[in-house]
C-alpha cells in the first residue's frame, strides 16, 4: 500500500526518516524557497496561499501524488504512535508507515483526538484565534 503525508511547512524543520513523510513548503509560489518541493508544480493553487493556507497543499497533493492513502500534517504536529509510551521522546512517538498501515486496514480516515473545550465556546475560541470579524 503506497502511503504519502505530507508535511505542510514554510520554514525548514525535523522531518521524521519514515519514507512516507513528504515535506511540502506551503506557498511556494509567493514565499522564498527554502529546501522543500513547493505546492507550486503541477496542477495546484499555490498562488492562494495567504487565503487557503496548507490547504494548497493538500490540494496539491490530491491532483498530483499517485499514493492510495494522501494525508496531511503540520511540520509541528504529528500523530503519534499508539504502541510508544505518552513519555518516551516526541520524536520517537510519530506514527511509523507500518502502524499506519495496520490502523487502516479497519478504517479509511484517522482523525486527532477529540478536543473539549469547557471554557469557552466555539465562537470565542474561534476569535481568540482569528479576527473577529
Amino acid at each position: 500500500m503506497q502511503t504519502t503525508i505530507i508535511v505542510a511547512t514554510h520554514k525548514p524543520y525535523w522531518v521524521p526518516d519514515d519514507p512516507m513523510y513528504l515535506p511540502v513548503q506551503m506557498g511556494h509560489a509567493i514565499h522564498p524557497a527554502i529546501g522543500y518541493i513547493g505546492d507550486d508544480t503541477g496542477k495546484n493553487i499555490s498562488e492562494r496561499n495567504a487565503n487557503f493556507c496548507e490547504l494548497t497543499g493538500l490540494y496539491w497533493a490530491a491532483h498530483n501524488i499517485d499514493s492510495d492513502y494522501i494525508g496531511i500534517v503540520h511540520y509541528r504536529r504529528y500523530f503519534a504512535s499508539r504502541r510508544k509510551s505518552r513519555f518516551a521522546a516526541k520524536k520517537s512517538r510519530v506514527i511509523s508507515h507500518e502502524e499506519l498501515c495496520s490502523i487502516l486496514a479497519t478504517t479509511n480516515v484517522v482523525l486527532p483526538k477529540e478536543r473539549h473545550y469547557f471554557i469557552e465556546t466555539n465562537y470565542t475560541q474561534y476569535i481568540h484565534a482569528h479576527h473577529k470579524r
